[in-house]
């Protein structure tokens, strides 16, 4: 698992002003906890923050938080945005010990094209996440599930899945990551037939309305 160097500053102010105009001179305050660790305020410089926080994958990266000087690894716990600008207003670390198992998720990544897939059915890709617990270490950037073998109507569940070794997978086993379905084409025809079949009585039914009314008229012109 791949770890990145995050350089912070010890934060001795605090107090929302004091975040305020931290925030405008491109610093975001931060905080890091965890077993041993008591609170300590940080300051992350705002582009520490874009070229190695801001990623898709950091949930599941162990930190190296360079603390001026004394180091810590650590797991980023949060990322509070403010709710118009999304910028960065806060950020949580948590410290852990590489000798300890911790709980990240993962992406999934699926291997292979399923033979459903090339019969002419559809993959759905339900779970794209997984919840995990191993040592740092040991945490795999993805859980890989092959998909190969999925014919049309099949799945892949959480208990189908082979981990990686001292991983262990924290979801319901009964979770379904895959499937394959048939094409839908036919179920939209079918449908827009329906539709047509309930339209059709209507017109007929207004037609015969017209035809009424123009008989009455008839009627009534022939009675003058």
């Amino acid at each position: 698992m791949e770890k990145l160097d995050v350089v912070a500053k010890k934060r001795e102010e605090k107090g929302k002003e004091k975040a305020k105009k931290a925030r405008k001179m491109g610093m975001i305050p931060a905080v890091i906890y965890g077993k041993g660790v008591n609170p300590i305020h940080l300051y992350i410089d705002f582009k520490e923050y874009t070229s190695k926080l801001r990623r898709s994958d950091i949930r599941s990266s162990i930190i190296s938080l360079d603390v001026e000087g004394k180091k810590y690894n650590a797991l980023l716990k949060e990322v509070q945005y403010h709710p118009v600008t999304y910028e960065p207003l806060h950020i949580d670390f948590h410290a852990i010990r590489m000798d300890e198992p911790v709980e990240v998720t993962v992406p999934v990544k699926l291997i292979g094209e399923a033979i459903g897939v090339k019969k002419g059915g559809v993959l759905e890709f339900e779970t794209r996440e997984l919840d995990i617990k191993s040592l740092p270490d040991n945490i795999p950037e993805a859980i890989e599930v092959d998909i190969s073998a999925l014919e049309i109507g099949y799945f892949v569940k959480v208990k189908d899945i082979t981990p990686p070794e001292g991983v262990e997978i924290l979801e319901d086993p009964e979770t379904v990551i895959a499937l394959v379905v048939a094409e839908r084409v036919e179920e939209e025809v079918a449908e827009e037939e329906v539709v047509a079949e309930e339209a059709e009585p209507e017109v007929i039914s207004k037609k015969k309305e017209e035809e009424a009314e123009e008989g009455a008229k008839e009627e009534e012109t022939k009675g003058e």
